[in-house]
């Protein structure tokens, strides 16, 4: 599965005023041996980034946006009653009772929830997820030291655009805060980029 689409010069053409770019280390190995059945299915929990619409625009796939930060996202609901044995983001998600994502790009956004809340994230999760889903996520390699959050667009597999996120990151995780808490998720490999942020590429425990 072949998803290079533009050069990096082409991109960089089209930067939008304010964005600059980072270069991941691990996102080209998320699309490596994907075997896809039919329709590849993902879930972007940011916003429908022109560039992200437009890698995926040539490809046969399905793709889910679900922008939860801020106002539309789960702070509004988060004192909301729920059910008995309901999860809050079960409310938030409005998929396909049948969808099941074979690719998830978490961003930064777990670094905005208290560890209650992305165990209640990753539980809601496990009905659309099968034993062959991948995730992408960033996380802070130390507490200690301040984490910028950033809003992301997919340019291309070893490229993404970005331009900070208004929002200040109120829970910086680490990748083993990460990995204990997204059950069945399991961080794969990790990589350390620039700013106090790790690239975590994950894939799913047999479910």
């Amino acid at each position: 599965m072949n998803l290079s689409l533009r050069t990096r010069s082409a991109v960089a053409g089209e930067q939008a005023k304010g964005q600059s770019q980072i270069v991941p280390q691990l996102l080209p190995a998320l699309f490596e041996d994907l075997e896809v059945r039919g329709c590849l299915t993902v879930l972007d929990v940011g916003v429908a980034h022109p560039d992200s619409v437009r890698f995926f625009s040539s490809y046969r796939c399905r793709l889910h946006f679900a922008d939860l930060y801020g106002e539309t996202g789960f702070e509004r609901r988060h004192q909301t009653r729920r059910l008995p044995n309901e999860t809050l983001f079960e409310r938030i998600f409005e998929f396909p009772r049948d969808s099941k994502f074979d690719v998830c790009f978490f961003w930064d956004f777990l670094n905005y929830l208290q560890d209650p809340l992305m165990r209640d994230f990753a539980r809601t999760l496990r009905n659309h997820i099968h034993d062959g889903t991948r995730a992408h996520a960033f996380a802070a390699f130390s507490n200690a030291l301040p984490f910028t959050g950033l809003r992301y667009g997919l340019s291309q597999v070893d490229c993404l655009s970005v331009t900070p996120n208004p929002e200040p990151v109120p829970h910086p995780h680490t990748r083993k805060a990460i990995g204990q808490a997204m059950w069945p998720f399991s961080v794969r490999r990790a990589a350390l980029l620039e700013e106090n942020r790790q690239e975590l590429l994950m894939d799913v425990r047999r479910i």
